[in-house]
């Protein structure tokens, strides 16, 4: 038989035309799921802020499920509008167990980590890879603004927090602050001394923790590092550039000079980058102090003289170096409390204060938007998840 060569281009232009026609169908479904996901949910923004960025369900879609498959769907937007706002907060969506947060964060940030080198104890949660409580701290407990883990070379560069369990009443809200704003206003002479000299970080870790101890000691080394063996301790110093001296006690003293501020990875801004309201010895009298005049209650009040005193002894009969946690200029000289304050009193004007919902899921740049802890009473189950460590660009610049 002949090879009819009409028939055969015919029949392939049939078949490339019908491939042709399902492709696109393809590609135009692929655009209205698209289109239909986004139309899905509402941005806003609350109370005169732009921090956060509010993501609302829209037409009773709502599912942990819907969430998770609008974030794979929106990912690189996402990430725009973290970039853009410093937090996004989605609000209204059914988020109830810790699974269900850790499946919606792995579509923005696939690779997690678990390495956690922090002051405040925390629990991995059964059933997850990567998820942690918040803190085990006590209630009463605030935890000032900071940028997670930022006295380290790499911090994590976007941090998640979920609420599983809102609290009751006045307190336990995760306060944001524009870190970006306290670079701006801090006083030009201040900037510039802070700016010359850096700050040294001081910590001091017993192998286990006592309450008898200064109240910063929250945990022991070996807590800290996942270990018990001291040469592991030690190549893991060398390697993230912190001085590290061995006590008599079997305690250890960790050292590392850092610059008081970064330029963020992305935009290039500037940045308060310092866990000086964490780590200075003023810290926990002046919080407790501003927490009482902020939400009353005269326990906060005596709390805060408790610590002046308590506080005070400690950084008088054993020396800054040997205090729990303190900060200090690079160069050794101490802060000052008007120093401090100042830098305080900045940071809690710009300190924003939403309350927790159950099923919020926040997403925070990690490089510009510090986060802290207000004290509160009864329960709340706030859970979080960070990213990979992203080494710090002063000193990616240094290195070159």
């Amino acid at each position: 038989s002949r090879f009819n060569f009409a028939n055969f281009h015919s029949n392939t232009l049939i078949k490339q035309s019908k491939d042709f026609r399902k492709t696109r169908i393809v590609r135009i479904f692929k655009i209205y799921v698209r289109i239909t996901i986004m139309d899905k949910v509402s941005y806003q923004v609350q109370n005169g802020t732009t921090l956060p960025l509010f993501i609302k369900p829209k037409c009773g879609q709502d599912s942990a499920e819907f969430l998770t498959e609008w974030i794979a769907e929106n990912k690189e937007l996402l990430k725009q509008k973290i970039l853009e706002y410093g937090a996004v907060l989605f609000r209204g969506f059914k988020v109830n167990e810790a699974i269900e947060f850790e499946r919606a964060v792995k579509q923005i940030e696939p690779e997690l980590s678990k390495e956690y080198r922090g002051t405040s104890p925390r629990k991995l949660l059964p059933g997850t890879e990567y998820v942690f409580t918040a803190s085990e701290l006590p209630p009463f407990f605030p935890i000032p603004q900071h940028l997670e883990m930022s006295f380290l070379s790499s911090p994590p560069r976007n941090i998640y927090f979920c609420c599983l369990e809102e609290p009751v009443g006045p307190g336990g809200e995760t306060a944001l602050c524009d870190f970006k704003k306290v670079y701006d206003e801090l006083d030009p002479a201040v900037r510039q001394k802070f700016e010359d000299k850096g700050v040294m970080i001081i910590r001091n870790y017993i192998k286990r923790w006592s309450p008898f101890n200064d109240p910063t000691q929250l945990k022991g080394w070996p807590e800290v590092f996942n270990t018990e063996k001291k040469e592991v301790v030690e190549e893991e110093c060398r390697n993230t550039c912190q001085d590290f001296t061995w006590k008599k006690d079997d305690g250890l003293r960790l050292l590392n000079k850092r610059d008081a501020f970064e330029n963020h990875p992305v935009t290039g801004d500037r940045i308060w980058f310092t866990h000086l309201q964490v780590f200075h010895w003023y810290m926990l009298p002046d919080e407790f102090y501003r927490i009482y005049k902020r939400i009353g209650g005269l326990k906060y009040l005596l709390f805060s003289w408790i610590m002046w005193f308590a506080k005070l002894f400690f950084f008088t009969f054993l020396g800054p170096k040997n205090c729990g946690l303190h900060t200090c200029y690079g160069d050794g000289t101490e802060i000052t409390n008007a120093e401090n304050k100042h830098v305080r009193d900045i940071t809690w004007k710009n300190m924003i204060f939403n309350r927790w919902k159950k099923g919020d899921l926040i997403m925070i740049d990690n490089y510009r938007i510090s986060h802290g802890r207000q004290p509160y009473n009864g329960k709340r189950k706030i859970v979080v998840s960070w990213s990979m460590p992203y080494l710090r660009p002063s000193l990616v610049e240094k290195m070159q």
